[in-house]
């Protein structure tokens, strides 16, 4: 009995089949295609100087990774400054700082800032003055790490600053709830 050439076709699929079916069983199981490292690098660093640019009624954010090997009430040297990018008109300006954690909650933090900013009730830092267009200001010189964060030295956290921006010309207590201009 000859066996023909579809024979040898359909054999050489049913083999070249179960053997990606086996090499995908071992990935599937090893996890050896789903592994990841924490080894990105971004041009934000801790340490290095940031300016945060916003325009009218937007908010920016910068985001960094850092190492929780950290302390609480521990001052970490960070430079920030916040830039109005619009061509024209002042802005009020708000900006926040907090941790990622784990259990998918915020750690806050504190900026060492100048006199020109007041922190509020809600956690805010407001510019006391309109900013002007194009203007820049400087934020903070360090962050502190808030008292309750519980950093861990085997863990990588994310650190966020959160910058706000309104329009000049709006009513500002009414959507924030602080007027900066005046006591915060």
């Amino acid at each position: 009995m000859k066996k023909n050439n579809a024979y040898y076709g359909w054999l050489f699929a049913c083999v070249s089949l179960l053997i990606l079916l086996g090499i995908s069983v071992y990935l599937g199981i090893s996890g050896w295609y789903f592994s990841s490292s924490n080894t990105q690098q971004t041009d934000m660093q801790l340490g290095n100087n940031i300016e945060i640019s916003v325009k009218k009624n937007e908010a920016s954010t910068a985001s960094f990774t850092f190492s929780g090997g950290f302390l609480e009430g521990e001052k970490l040297s960070q430079i920030v400054s916040i830039r109005n990018a619009e061509t024209e008109g002042e802005l009020y300006i708000r900006a926040k700082v907090y941790v990622f954690m784990a259990n998918s909650s915020t750690a806050d933090m504190q900026f060492v800032t100048s006199n020109n900013w007041a922190k509020g009730d809600d956690g805010y830092y407001y510019y006391k003055e309109k900013l002007i267009s194009q203007g820049k200001i400087g934020l903070c010189s360090s962050i502190i790490i808030g008292e309750g964060s519980h950093l861990r030295g085997d863990r990588t956290y994310i650190m966020t600053i959160a910058v706000e921006g309104l329009d000049g010309n709006t009513n500002v207590k009414e959507h924030w709830g602080n007027n900066p201009l005046e006591n915060v």
